[in-house]
């Protein structure tokens, strides 16, 4: 099929361009930055534009895609806090361009969507289920959850079919080591450079943490459905900043101690996705132990930092 990935360029959708060129599929990747070497798959075509740029549009009359997969986001939960005009012009306005060229252009069979944990916010569960009801606390969160409902309104108006996956803290090769949304990126390279990380509050803030290639799974697998509406996808296990960055030093082979910045608190303290109906529904788990994906993330950072 024709298939249309926005934010193709960055981790998880690089990882997904290549696995949709493994599948066969024509890929056309939009995104307003150069792939790294890395990110770039020969195969697809890139076009470079912003998601607010009207022309937009006539990349969807000219592609003519069937699939639309739209992971482009300003994806800093913590700097969004500082900048919510700009991250509601990114995430949302940004995003209803992308869902009106897909509309106007006709043929779109269904729209796959990046969403995230942090749409939970502070509602207090052990695990979420996609029963809790969100209680976003940042930008960033508030615009993941308007998207997810600006997708219901085109489904129920347009007849538009639609998943979207909350995704618990995605690592793996290629994340980007500048952001501080990844942790499991930042120990490492850090590491591999032979300086010190630093560790926010206290260390024991939980987080789920899945796989890159797991999540592309569960993607194609719903790409195939005929499944519509909002999921969760995470491990179901939690573990502490602490725990993380032990398992990373370890796979570096490092003792240095990590540099403990006790005024910078997390919103949320705890978030474990719990991801029984995407299992159900899709037929789909994790087969990405923490410790495995940690070991291959490094071995990937070993030769490019």
């Amino acid at each position: 099929m024709k298939v249309l990935v926005t934010g193709g360029s960055g981790f998880i959708g690089s990882h997904l361009v290549d696995a949709l060129i493994v599948a066969g599929h024509d890929v056309t990747v939009i995104d307003s930055v150069e792939p790294r070497k890395d990110n770039q798959n020969p195969k697809a075509e890139y076009v470079r534009i912003n998601l607010l740029d009207e022309r937009l549009k006539s990349v969807f009359t000219r592609v003519q895609p069937e699939i639309l997969f739209h992971f482009a986001a300003h994806i800093d939960d913590r700097a969004s806090v500082g900048i919510p005009f700009f991250n509601a012009r990114e995430n949302i306005l940004g995003s209803l361009n992308v869902f009106e060229s897909a509309r106007l252009t006709g043929g779109i069979k269904k729209i796959l969507f990046a969403s995230t944990s942090v749409v939970y916010g502070s509602a207090e569960e052990k695990a979420f289920t996609e029963k809790v009801i969100p209680q976003p606390l940042t930008p960033y969160g508030i615009s993941k959850l308007a998207c997810e409902y600006y997708l219901h309104f085109y489904l129920t108006t347009y007849g538009i079919p639609y998943v979207a996956f909350r995704l618990a803290n995605v690592y793996g090769p290629r994340q980007d080591t500048s952001k501080e949304c990844g942790a499991t990126a930042i120990f490492t390279s850090k590491l591999l450079r032979g300086e010190q990380p630093f560790m926010n509050n206290d260390g024991q803030t939980v987080r789920d943490y899945i796989y890159v290639t797991d999540v592309i799974g569960v993607y194609l697998k719903a790409m195939e459905s005929n499944v519509t509406g909002v999921f969760n996808c995470g491990t179901g296990k939690g573990t502490t900043t602490e725990e993380l960055y032990k398992l990373v030093a370890e796979a570096v082979h490092s003792d240095m101690k990590p540099v403990l910045r006790p005024d910078v608190h997390d919103q949320v303290k705890r978030s474990i996705m719990r991801s029984t109906l995407a299992r159900k529904v899709f037929s789909w788990r994790p087969k990405v132990s923490l410790e495995k994906g940690i070991h291959d993330t490094v071995e990937w950072y070993k030769g490019r930092v």
